[in-house]
């Protein structure tokens, strides 16, 4: 009998500092995936700029897997989902096949975070032929759902395009 009650003592303290621990590594992994497939998408557009010649569009959208998704309009939470498309007729938004626009990439809504947010209020990163971005600086933020600031995670993307993570705000995208 002592003997069992040692081994149900020992499995309750194991169970006590595993779990929260678990749990905070699920929440780091889910937070790296999240950044790894926003970089992706943005690697992405940027290279098929210029392998086409035609300017590359990824913005936000609130129907990603829809027949025809579109970009959304407003709104800053990109824990929605995002598509990305070169966009042959240069009117940004994702048009119809006889429009020669050719969807490149979708990402579902994003359900187990905290917010994905841009640091300015458009729906859209714009690709040039040249792989240069039309606008200038980004910085999207990833909060994991807990919000704990420690897990928070910046991807700054420059006007050239080429992006940069930081791990936590305090950095500064410049």
């Amino acid at each position: 009998m002592i003997e069992l009650m040692v081994t149900v003592s020992i499995g309750a303290l194991l169970v006590t500092f595993g779990v929260p621990m678990m749990s905070n590594l699920i929440e780091g992994n889910t937070i790296s995936g999240q950044v790894n497939g926003f970089i992706g998408t943005i690697s992405l557009a940027r290279s098929e700029a210029l392998k086409r010649s035609v300017q590359v569009v990824v913005c936000r959208s609130d129907n990603p897997n829809a027949d025809a998704p579109t970009c959304a309009t407003s709104g800053t939470g990109w824990q929605s989902g995002w598509i990305a498309f070169a966009d042959r007729d240069g009117d940004e938004q994702m048009g119809a096949a006889s429009s020669g626009d050719v969807l490149l990439r979708v990402q579902g809504a994003m359900t187990d975070t905290g917010g994905i947010e841009r640091s300015i209020s458009s729906t859209k990163l714009t690709f040039r032929p040249t792989g240069l971005m039309s606008s200038g600086l980004s910085t999207f933020t990833f909060n994991s759902r807990s919000k704990n600031t420690a897990r928070l995670r910046c991807v700054c993307i420059g006007s050239s395009g080429r992006t940069r993570i930081m791990n936590n705000s305090t950095e500064t995208c410049d």
